[in-house]
């Protein structure tokens, strides 16, 4: 029985560590029932550029999130078209930001009050490492 409780308490704390070590997403976590749809996902990146994936809205878009949406923070967006506009099946869209700084962290973070209202209060810090 020991062996048992062991092996599942290890499951449950290893599932959860794994789970924890996903830096690379800016969750809309505020709903849960959001979390997979509306998301900000880091991609292959460097040379001082930082590639978003931006999703909003699920298959066929929700409410617009825009550039203004999304605070940035050591950098400039370069190629940010609007996603979401429900109806529009526009759920998704590749942001290109310039990193301003590369030896500093890029923070990006939920920015207007109707976002932060919608998403909470969530920010990501990105490493150098992660744009150089």
């Amino acid at each position: 029985m020991k062996k048992v409780l062991f092996t599942l308490s290890m499951t449950l704390f290893i599932g959860h560590f794994v789970a924890a070590q996903n830096h690379n997403i800016l969750w809309c976590d505020k709903n849960p029932a959001l979390k997979n749809d509306h998301q900000v996902v880091t991609q292959k990146s460097g040379n001082g550029t930082l590639n978003l994936l931006v999703k909003w809205g699920g298959k066929t878009g929700g409410s617009t999130f825009a550039q203004q949406n999304l605070s940035i923070t050591n950098g400039t967006c370069v190629t940010c078209k609007p996603v979401g506009a429900g109806g529009t099946n526009n759920p998704s869209q590749m942001w290109t930001v310039k990193v301003t700084d590369v030896t500093k962290p890029v923070v990006l973070a939920w920015n207007t009050p109707g976002t932060v209202n919608y998403c909470g209060n969530g920010k990501l810090v990105l490493s150098p490492a992660t744009f150089k």
